[in-house]
Parts: C-alpha cells; structure tokens; sequence
C-alpha cells in the first residue's frame, strides 16, 4: 500500500465552498480516495477537501472502487467529513499525494509543504 502524504498549498486556503460540497458526494469522493486506508487517512482526506471547498480535479470521486466498497468503509467515510468540520488535521491543506507526486513534480510551480504524514514510518509533519 502506498503511503499517502497531505501536501498544504500555500496561499489557496479556502474554507467557504466547503458549504457546496454535500456529505454524499464528499463521502464518495473520501471512499473513491481512502477507501483502504485507516480513518486517520481518511479524516485528514475529509479535512483537504473541506479546505479546498470542491471536488474539482478529486480522482476518487469518480472511482469505480467506490462501487466494491464496505459498508463500514462508507460510515468511516462519513464520520470523517463530519469531524473535519470541527477540526482541521491538516493545517489548512487542500490538496493531498504521495511522496512521490511531489518527487515527480506532479505539483510542478506551486510551492509545497508536507502536513501530515499518514503511514506508519511517515513523520508527522505540519506547515
């Protein structure tokens, strides 16, 4: 499994559109993201997408895995857009990757700050 990382980009914090994006499509597009993963991951998902305030450019809100997906994958799923109202995991990210996104340059232009490190060897580590 890889291990993903929270990535911050600087300076597009935005909270507002979060009230745009429903719990059904924001929890599809956490299960289409996380579905494997624990519900750290899947919170610190949530809370991106809230800062972010839209599914534009979400892979995982597309995914067919949503459709082979657990009923507990799904109530995690829910449990973590809720709970990423009241706090923010992430220190403001709105986008998230693996390590290697970044080494790839897949963000190419922006400036990039890790914020939390999700697998078990991964530092945690905040913008």
């Amino acid at each position: 499994m890889k291990r993903a990382l929270l990535i911050s980009i600087l300076g597009l914090h935005l909270t507002a559109g979060a009230a745009l994006i429903s719990d059904s499509c924001a929890t599809n597009a956490i299960v289409g993201e996380a579905a494997g993963t624990p519900f750290s991951v899947k919170l610190a998902v949530a809370a991106a997408l809230r800062n972010r305030g839209t599914l534009r450019g979400v892979y995982g809100f597309q995914s067919k895995v949503t459709l082979h997906s657990a009923p507990v994958v799904w109530s995690e799923a829910l449990r973590a857009w809720r709970e990423s109202a009241r706090t923010d995991v992430t220190h403001g990210a709105t986008h998230f990757g693996s390590a290697s996104d970044v080494a790839k340059g897949t963000f190419i232009g922006l400036t990039l700050t890790y914020t939390v490190g999700t697998g078990a060897t991964d530092p945690q580590l905040v913008c």
